[in-house]
């Protein structure tokens, strides 16, 4: 709850400092298409046993490297200082669950709706970089299988996320630039609701977490 409220706060102080730019600091808006690999790393939860309403144990979830991708329009706020609203998505395919591991298949999927704030480092030169991170919400959904094929989960929670990041615009052209960059992104707890009806137990207070490598194209209008 306190980080929800700090965010917010975060949200509302960064929003009103671009509002209060003057209008002739402000230049063209541009759009942002990236691709790149994700890292989602170990995710670990809580087995919430619901009946009775008790913490049974703790699991992780093993996963594979994923894909994401997204769309980011924005518009250069000050001389070095870019706003911009991303939306984005993540998937990375499970691997084992438990503790000790078993075989356990699914995915987890990830969309984001993101408001960002980008600081690009004065340099001379066509190469400038950057550094920054945003603000906003996650929609992740998450199906798991049993090595047998039975499904344990196929549920999905909803989130407030943050990221950092940081890398490198290349300009090409007078409107384009190709953008090299990393991204750390984080999310409230999940919960997600399992399919088994005699021992109903959940999976509880887990977050997810990836690392992304991303290359990009801007071009500004």
């Amino acid at each position: 709850m306190v980080f929800e409220r700090s965010s917010l706060l975060t949200v509302v102080v960064a929003v009103s400092m671009i509002g209060a730019v003057p209008a002739r600091a402000q230049e063209a808006p541009y759009v942002t298409g990236f691709l790149g690999i994700t890292d989602m790393g170990d995710y670990d939860f809580d087995f919430f046993q619901t009946i009775p309403s008790v913490v049974v144990g703790q699991g992780t979830i093993t996963t594979d490297n994923g894909v994401t991708y997204g769309l980011a329009v924005g518009l250069r706020v000050a001389s070095n200082l870019r706003a911009e609203f991303e939306l984005s998505y993540a998937s990375n395919d499970t691997k084992e669950i438990g503790r000790p591991f078993t075989q356990y298949d699914g995915s987890f999927d990830a969309t984001f709706g993101m408001a960002n704030l980008w600081y690009d480092v004065p340099v001379q030169g066509r190469f400038k970089p950057y550094v920054g991170g945003g603000l906003g919400f996650a929609r992740v959904s998450h199906d798991g299988q049993s090595g047998a094929g039975v499904t344990l989960v196929d549920d999905s929670d909803t989130a407030i996320a943050g990221q950092l990041g940081f890398g490198g615009r290349f300009q090409v052209g007078e409107r384009g630039n190709i953008d090299i960059g990393y991204r750390y992104k984080t999310t409230g707890d999940l919960d997600f609701t399992t399919t088994q009806v005699f021992i109903p137990t959940d999976l509880t207070n887990g977050r997810y977490s990836s690392h992304s490598l991303i290359l990009g194209y801007s071009y500004s209008f």
